[in-house]
């Protein structure tokens, strides 16, 4: 185990090693300055937006005065929206008076690859719900659909117990 942790130890200080390195040489000192700068921005960023959309938003690119905001999804993008104003105003009482706009991208797959950490809960459905869903599924002729409500309530009220459609007396 130990010896694990000394590996480990031993190529994280080979990486900041290589990065320094890196960082030094003249032809990379500007990519190091503006990945420095975005850095700092994010931490900026994560002080001033809302904690609610904290985990669901970074920071892009800034080019020419204009911060780039990436969302995973339309609906937090459209919160954004609403607290563009508010959101410039605290960057620029954080000290980066150069952010003179924020754009927001929705970038579909964002939430997919930060989303790993979030806890899912899985969705109920109410007894009334399900009673709705039986009478629906009783009802229905043999299609697809009522194929899928079926396995549906199957799989929702009790994954070990299959439930069988209301009979039409």
């Amino acid at each position: 185990m130990s010896r694990i942790i000394l590996l480990l130890i031993m190529t994280i200080h080979k990486i900041n090693f290589f990065l320094n390195t890196l960082k030094d040489a003249p032809a990379h000192q500007e990519l190091f300055i503006q990945a420095d700068r975005i850095s700092e921005m994010q931490a900026a960023f994560m002080e001033v937006i809302p904690p609610k959309l904290v985990q669901f938003c970074a920071l892009g690119k800034f080019t020419d005065g204009k911060l780039t905001i990436i969302v995973g999804n339309g609906t937090i993008a459209a919160k954004l929206k609403q607290i563009l104003p508010s959101l410039l105003s605290k960057f620029h009482t954080s000290g980066y008076v150069e952010v003179t706009s924020i754009q927001i991208t929705v970038q579909a797959n964002y939430y997919i690859c930060h989303a790993v950490n979030l806890p899912r809960k899985k969705p109920e459905i109410s007894q009334a719900g399900t009673e709705s869903l039986n009478i629906l599924a009783t009802n229905l002729p043999l299609s697809p659909l009522k194929t899928a409500v079926t396995s549906m309530l199957n799989n929702r009220i009790n994954p070990t117990k299959k439930v069988r459609p209301y009979k039409k007396k």
